[in-house]
């Protein structure tokens, strides 16, 4: 007489059965992962799986994924490239220095990168200047501006001359500039300051900036394209003297036999004043170690000299006490920053403070 199995009893060992081949097959996937089941023992389980547990929804290797058709038939991410974790390690109030050229490697070498740049670069770098090198010859190597330069060194916005063999500059990314966070200092104040709208300063990668965009004194902030304005007044126009002065700032060396002239100095870039009505007769680079020069006949054998100028903003013609004539700039071989200012009687050079009133307020 055979052994009877009713109907319950043998459901309750299907049960034990798929119970026992999910157990199987999920720590055998698990070991697979883990790199502890070889490739060909997994298929064998997806056999088991496919034979077994049809009803079941489907347990398939990483490597087996296919997309997924939508309901137009289209297939999905099919432009998509693969996404590369680069480090897991989080960074707090990351720096532009500290991690953008890892975090935005780029895995396509034809691939430019996707934000504003210069040369290729995606973040802050160091050059230190070598023999021969010119503030001129270092913005042209890094595809930058001078002002650019000036902007990410305060020694060298200060004055330019200081460029010296060993001197460590910081080279931006982009044109614009790099600003030293100060307490107190927020976005919004910081793209009001230099002409650029907040998202110009959040969204540009380099920066690693997030909301809230908390800033801590002494970070350094990118500025793409910000550009400063020179917040030098301008000279007292001084109807009752014979002239006014080109520039407000100090006189960094007075007139003497060895100097017949006052320089006055004044931030490399700020604006140059006619000191009075006249006719330009020259404006342009002078060999002679002035830089660029513009001189102004005023009449009756009087002229005034500008020297060591960035550049001028007129070539000839006539022009009014108090019109902007040219910009501060350096000879490279100067104190630093000014305006090498000369008043010539009948092409005498003479002492200008005796022409200039007491003070160019």
């Amino acid at each position: 007489m055979g052994l009877y199995i009713g109907p319950r009893r043998e459901r309750r060992g299907r049960k034990i059965l798929l119970l026992a081949v999910v157990v199987l097959i999920v720590t055998g996937l698990f070991a697979w992962q883990r790199g502890w089941l070889p490739q060909e023992a997994f298929n064998r389980l997806e056999t088991i799986q496919q034979r077994i547990l049809l009803p079941i929804s489907p347990v398939s290797s990483p490597l087996s994924a296919q997309p997924q058709p939508d309901e137009t038939g289209a297939m999905f991410n099919t432009e998509a490239k693969p996404v590369i974790l680069v480090s897991t390690d989080v960074v707090e109030n990351p720096q532009s220095d500290a991690y953008t050229a890892d975090l935005y490697r780029d895995t396509n070498a034809d691939q430019t990168i996707p934000w504003p740049n210069a040369g290729g670069r995606a973040k802050v770098e160091t050059y230190t200047v070598q023999e021969g090198d010119t503030l001129w010859s270092i913005a042209a190597q890094f595809e930058l501006d001078i002002d650019t330069l000036r902007w990410s060194n305060p020694d060298l916005e200060r004055n330019p001359d200081i460029v010296s063999v060993g001197t460590e500059l910081v080279i931006l990314p982009v044109q614009g500039i790099y600003h030293r966070v100060k307490a107190g200092d927020t976005i919004a104040a910081i793209a009001a300051r230099y002409g650029v709208a907040e998202a110009d300063i959040t969204n540009y990668p380099p920066n690693g900036l997030y909301p809230p965009y908390d800033l801590k004194a002494g970070q350094g902030v990118i500025v793409p394209f910000g550009r400063k304005e020179l917040n030098v007044p301008q000279p007292s126009l001084s109807p009752e003297t014979a002239l006014a002065w080109p520039l407000v700032g100090p006189i960094t060396q007075g007139y003497h036999p060895d100097h017949l002239a006052i320089d006055i100095g004044g931030p490399y870039g700020a604006t140059v004043y006619a000191a009075g009505d006249g006719e330009v007769i020259y404006a342009r680079w002078a060999e002679t170690g002035y830089g660029y020069t513009i001189i102004i006949d005023h009449g009756a054998g009087m002229q005034t000299w500008y020297s060591h100028l960035k550049g001028t903003f007129l070539q000839s013609g006539f022009v009014a006490r108090g019109n902007p004539i040219g910009e501060v700039g350096s000879t490279g071989r100067s104190s630093g920053p000014h305006v090498h200012f000369e008043v010539r009687i009948n092409k005498e050079q003479v002492n200008p403070l005796e022409y200039l009133p007491d003070s160019p307020n």
